[in-house]
């Protein structure tokens, strides 16, 4: 089967480039935010060219938080290699409701 180079292909998700608007500062913007809600023991920090944020804490747990390329959020601990998309939120969700997920799922963990 030959696939034709006029094809159109209709994404239920855009994909995502490195230079695409809705990862432009989203994940540290996230991880900035989050730290406010977890308090001061954490800092945040840009990850690689900026496609992902990052969580650090006093203890030195590593958190990584990043958009897939279907759009969903993902939350990664480092530490244990455990990575899960975050329910109820995509790329397209305000950093601040992002934030509050990211907060809520690691202070269930701490």
């Amino acid at each position: 089967m030959t696939t034709s180079r006029d094809h159109t292909f209709h994404w239920t998700h855009p994909p995502f480039d490195e230079d695409g608007p809705i990862l432009a500062g989203l994940p540290l913007a996230v991880a900035q935010k989050a730290v406010e809600l977890l308090g001061d023991q954490w800092g945040a920090a840009a990850g690689p060219a900026g496609r992902t944020g990052h969580l650090r804490n006093a203890c030195h747990d590593v958190f990584t938080i990043g958009v897939c390329e279907a759009g969903a959020v993902f939350l990664r601990n480092d530490v244990l290699g455990d990575a899960m998309h975050l329910p109820q939120v995509d790329a397209y969700t305000s950093p601040d409701r992002i934030a509050e997920a990211v907060a809520d799922h690691i202070g269930d963990l701490y």
